[in-house]
């Protein structure tokens, strides 16, 4: 029996770039990157759920090779179609043009709405600060309570000998 298929970071980015370029459609991503539907599917599913996010680098990358590759392939079917204009209706070009274009201006903007989340703790020398000035207040705090314990006993005295 063989096992689950192992994948890059770099294929997991470019699914993720690609699957937001798709606008979600899973099918599509999974044809265009040759892998299984329910591959990209569980992907999305822990993406969706903050888990296992590919890096903004990785991401970065992946964008910008889509980009470079599909204004490429954008140009050339501008320049093919402005060549067959005079002789012929060119709607395939027109179409592949249109597409490329949406998803060159999809694939500009996900750097945009991808976040990474770090969790940034204190130095241990903010710590050691913390927790003496948490000491400092106990402290205090005690000698108050000292002060209040004896200022009452000084009254209770008083009461009795009076």
């Amino acid at each position: 029996m063989a096992g689950r298929a192992t994948y890059t970071d770099q294929q997991k980015a470019e699914a993720f770039a690609l699957l937001e370029v798709n606008e979600g459609n899973i099918k599509r991503t999974a044809r265009d990157l040759g892998l299984p539907a329910s591959t990209i599917r569980r992907w999305r599913d822990d993406w969706n759920a903050d888990k296992n996010l590919p890096s903004i680098e990785d991401i970065a990358q992946v964008t910008g090779n889509f980009l470079n590759d599909a204004e490429r392939v954008r140009d050339l079917a501008l320049r093919e179609l402005e060549r067959k204009l005079p002789n012929a209706t060119a709607a395939q070009l027109v179409t592949v043009v249109g597409v490329l274009d949406d998803k060159i201006a999809r694939a500009k903007g996900i750097n945009d709405r991808v976040v990474e989340h770090k969790l940034t703790l204190p130095s241990p020398d903010a710590i050691r600060e913390t927790l003496l000035g948490l000491q400092q207040a106990g402290l205090q705090a005690a000698r108050l309570r000292d002060e209040e314990i004896v200022d009452a006993e000084v009254v209770e005295q008083k009461a009795l000998s009076a």
